[in-house]
């Protein structure tokens, strides 16, 4: 009887860690394709990408690189888990979210939250 409790117990937690990997790639690739929608190039990539906070409340930080008309421009960029806001790009690839706005939020709610650059 206690190797079956022992076992349960393994197996949850096994499944336990396995889910809390799996939200975080799901939310990087929903950002990234969300972005891709925003900035109209589907082949844009991206480079230092990281979630900050959690499964629910979260958001998804990074950098783009796309191409806009005839030049590639690179940007950050916040997409937020929860979809109450955004997705916002950097000023310059095809957001008319300002400067200021933009850092703001950058600040807040990527750096203050963990990013890491």
């Amino acid at each position: 009887m206690r190797q079956v409790a022992k076992l349960l117990l393994l197996s949850a937690l096994l499944s336990a860690c396995t889910g809390s990997g799996d939200w975080r790639a799901n939310a990087t690739t929903a950002a990234e394709g969300k972005m891709r929608d925003l900035v109209s190039d589907a082949s844009a990539t991206f480079t230092h990408v990281q979630i900050t906070g959690d499964s629910s409340t979260g958001q998804t930080c990074g950098v783009i690189t796309a191409k806009v008309g005839a030049f590639t421009k690179e940007a950050r960029f916040i997409v937020y888990i929860d979809n109450t806001a955004g997705p916002f790009v950097e000023p310059g690839i095809g957001q008319s979210m300002s400067r200021a706005d933009f850092d703001w939020a950058w600040q807040n709610d990527c750096l203050n939250e963990g990013y890491e650059s």
